[in-house]
């Protein structure tokens, strides 16, 4: 498993590492292109493209991940992909009608203006492809199909970038153009994706493999809203309580942040389907520990990196106009990183417990929409930041304490807290220290070195001082002869 892992983990984080440089790179022409309230009407767009996407379809593509992992024959697996594919199909196209016809009430709700319109009926468009393109990629996941991924998702990545960043920064449509490339770049990766799970989608459609992934994913549904709530009631809190260029403000700050989730996109893309097919195994549990530390013996020092130099990224990636969200990037990295990291809890998942599943993000969602409404009056966008850390903290906790009890892993526990604890002393030195332009270079050497300081005691304490050498070792013996098989 471990080995696996390692492999298709290194390969999906490559891809998307790959899109998120992209998207980085578009950053700063998009910043001397864009206005703060366009960047703002983006995100509340793409706030109701996340909650069509975990509604729509009823999350039957988790039912997917759970059943045909263990499907017995090649025709119930068949039947299973088909099933989803076509209900999905079918769903987003009831989706498609009623939000065309009731476009210019929907662009009210999200923008407070008709002038958006056009670009609302654009993103619907996006939105049913992007699904259907996310659909088959998962299936692409659940069959195991790394390198298939792989290519559809840079397909996708490519064609987006270019034609998005040709029509907005070349040919100046705006907006317009982000979805345009959208559009281009679902279309072209759900093709190619289509190409490679063609012999599991048939034209057949069995009610009772559709009835039976239902029953599992259902009650993911509320579990969905809760987790767009919980990731979401940021902006539409700040959209209501100050202004869209506040929303393009913390949406600027949310993408530097959320480059910490690339280390877990890795992570989770090729955990999730090993988990499910792994479980049964007596040594699943101690490699999962061991997986959670060498994850955070990575992830720690990234947050960190994030924290201490957001000034910094944001002079190098953006305009004057945008700097001021540096104060949101240390709070939402450490929230990105917990809110992914369930995945290493997966005791609820395994045990169909999905009602469990619901009322953690139900709850966490509800503190959330509380914890904003209660702390942006106070302390603006950075009290947005910190009712999603709370909110990210409640759901990773009840996660593990739950999962503990169904499935329990040997976790170091006194280890873990250490390295948080360091982690953390790390950030709120980025917080802490000043940084202007007079007074750049000194204090960029001083984070420098709380930065490498951190990253040692952080690593040493999660891996200790023989796991480190061995890791070292196992490197240096099979770097100069790399075939993607590292022994164990």
């Amino acid at each position: 498993m471990l080995r696996q892992l390692l492999k298709d983990s290194t390969i999906y984080g490559a891809s998307h590492l790959l899109s998120q440089g992209i998207s980085l790179i578009l950053v700063p022409l998009y910043t001397r292109v864009l206005l703060p309230e366009d960047y703002g009407a983006i995100d509340m767009i793409a706030v109701f493209a996340t909650i069509t996407n975990l509604t729509v379809a009823l999350e039957i593509s988790q039912g997917i991940a759970r059943f045909y992992p263990e499907a017995k024959s090649e025709a119930d697996r068949i039947a299973y992909a088909s099933s989803g594919l076509w209900f999905t199909l079918g769903a987003f196209g009831v989706f498609a009608l009623f939000a065309s016809i009731f476009s210019d009430s929907l662009t009210l709700l999200l923008i407070d203006s008709l002038k958006w319109q056009h670009v609302i009926r654009l993103a619907i468009i996006a939105i049913v492809l992007n699904s259907i393109f996310s659909f088959l990629q998962n299936l692409l996941r659940w069959q195991l199909k790394v390198k298939n991924y792989v290519i559809s998702n840079i397909v996708f990545t490519l064609v987006t970038a270019a034609v998005a960043g040709f029509l907005v920064v070349v040919m100046k449509v705006g907006i317009a153009g982000v979805f345009y490339g959208q559009i281009a770049g679902a279309a072209a990766g759900g093709g190619m994706s289509c190409l490679f799970t063609r012999k599991s989608l048939k034209p057949v459609f069995v009610w009772n493999k559709c009835k039976e992934m239902l029953s599992f994913s259902l009650p993911l549904v509320p579990s969905g809203i809760g987790v767009f709530v919980a990731h979401y009631v940021d902006r539409i809190a700040i959209k209501h309580l100050m202004t869209m260029s506040d929303v393009g403000l913390y949406g600027i700050g949310f993408r530097f942040a959320a480059v910490v989730s690339l280390l877990m996109v890795g992570f989770n893309s090729a955990l999730t389907p090993l988990i499910y097919s792994n479980y049964k195994k007596a040594s699943t549990p101690g490699d999962l520990s061991r997986i959670f530390r060498y994850f955070l013996a990575a992830a720690i020092p990234m947050v960190a990196t994030l924290s201490l130099f957001s000034h910094e990224i944001l002079r190098i990636f953006a305009t004057p106009r945008y700097y001021s969200a540096w104060k949101v990037i240390p709070i939402l990295s450490v929230s990105s990183l917990l809110f992914t990291m369930y995945i290493f809890a997966p005791g609820l998942d395994i045990l169909k417990r999905t009602r469990i599943v619901a009322l953690i993000h139900v709850a966490a969602a509800l503190s959330n929409t509380f914890l904003n409404l209660t702390l942006i009056p106070v302390m603006g966008i950075a009290g947005s930041a910190l009712a999603t850390l709370i909110s990210a903290s409640l759901t990773f906790s009840l996660y593990m304490v739950l999962s503990q009890r169904y499935y329990p892993v040997p976790h170091k526990w006194l280890n873990l807290l250490g390295a948080v604890t360091v982690g953390l002393v790390v950030c709120l030195a980025g917080l802490i220290l000043p940084s202007n332009i007079e007074s750049a270079y000194p204090v960029t050497i001083l984070k420098s070195m709380f930065l490498v300081v951190g990253a040692f005691f952080v690593i040493w304490i999660l891996l200790g001082s023989g796991e480190i050498k061995l890791v070292v070792n196992r490197i240096l013996k099979v770097a100069p002869t790399w075939n993607g098989d590292i022994r164990k």
